[in-house]
């Protein structure tokens, strides 16, 4: 277990790889459901109406967006915009990073796996060749050990 600063009320928790403090989980966690109950009806509902309505923090709002456990309208439809890309400025209507970014961090990643894989591959033919040529250099040692 590593101790860690929570992202949400700051205070220091004991982590089991979680990014907030089991408290502030558990609130969160019912906040969503006050949340997600008052989307149903209200589906059109702005950040401000649903936070007044439900008495849910606009800062657990903007956390649970940014978490992409909920979505500002559709995708280039209204309520995109709200939310930017940490990367690009973008508008978005969940998360930190938009579509294409997210893209090309991902071939990004797929590109590394695969030079890597490339380099295993080299390091392994070269281990087995001088293995190969160790056990010629043996071979030739204990033939002349015979004398």
């Amino acid at each position: 277990m590593e101790v860690k600063q929570c992202d949400f009320c700051r205070m220091p928790y004991q982590s089991h790889g979680n990014k907030v403090c089991r408290d502030c989980l558990m609130k969160m966690d019912e906040d969503f459901i006050k949340i997600r109950e008052y989307l149903y009806e209200h589906d059109r509902a702005g950040i401000e109406e649903v936070s007044e309505a439900t008495g849910v923090t606009r800062k657990t709002i903007l956390y649970l967006l940014k978490e992409e456990r909920l979505i500002v309208g559709d995708e280039n439809g209204p309520g995109c915009g709200f939310l930017t890309c940490e990367t690009c400025r973008k508008p978005i209507h969940t998360g930190r990073i938009c579509a294409d970014c997210k893209n090309e961090v991902l071939s990004a990643i797929q590109e590394n796996v695969r030079a890597v894989k490339t380099i295993k591959q080299e390091v392994k033919q070269r281990v087995e060749e001088e293995e190969e040529s160790i056990k010629g250099v043996a071979k030739l040692s204990l033939k002349g050990t015979k004398r």
